[in-house]
């Protein structure tokens, strides 16, 4: 499992912005940015009022992921979308084939528990929980659309 300090490397150092853009973006001097988020002992801490702008400006949340994660909760992001109507048999569908995959990975796993093996079924597991989510936003929308019958 990564630490926060790598995620924060990851972060900050390995997406499409050059770090002086995110530090632009973030608030921050970009050398300060760029010690703040090097593994090793720089001795300079990333101050937490940066954590939001910096995943914004990255459009990374791993760091917000593994957080929850350490604290036993699941982070799942909300969906934004339109319902349409006939749009119900592809969330159907959507949602069979997160759940499917889930069960494929959940099997190999438990017939083979490597490392790989449990990240490709948390990720699995984590699709069925967006999945999930999207669903329950979709239905709450065509319910709402749908007028009572009682």
């Amino acid at each position: 499992m990564a630490t926060i300090k790598e995620l924060l490397y990851k972060t900050a150092h390995r997406n499409k912005k050059p770090v002086k853009q995110i530090a632009d973006e973030t608030g921050i001097s970009d050398n300060y940015l760029y010690r703040a988020t090097t593994p090793g002992e720089s001795g300079v801490k990333f101050p937490i009022e940066y954590l939001i702008p910096l995943m914004k400006s990255t459009n990374d949340y791993s760091i917000l992921s593994h957080l929850c994660n350490l604290c036993g909760f699941i982070m799942v992001k909300q969906p934004r979308f339109k319902a349409a109507k006939g749009e119900t048999t592809e969330i159907m569908s959507s949602y069979q084939g997160a759940t499917v995959e889930a069960l494929t990975a959940m099997k190999k796993f438990f017939e083979m528990p490597t490392r790989t093996n449990k990240d490709e079924l948390d990720k699995a597991l984590i699709k069925v929980m967006e999945e999930t989510a999207a669903s329950q936003k979709y239905s709450d929308k065509y319910y709402d659309g749908q007028p009572e019958l009682f």
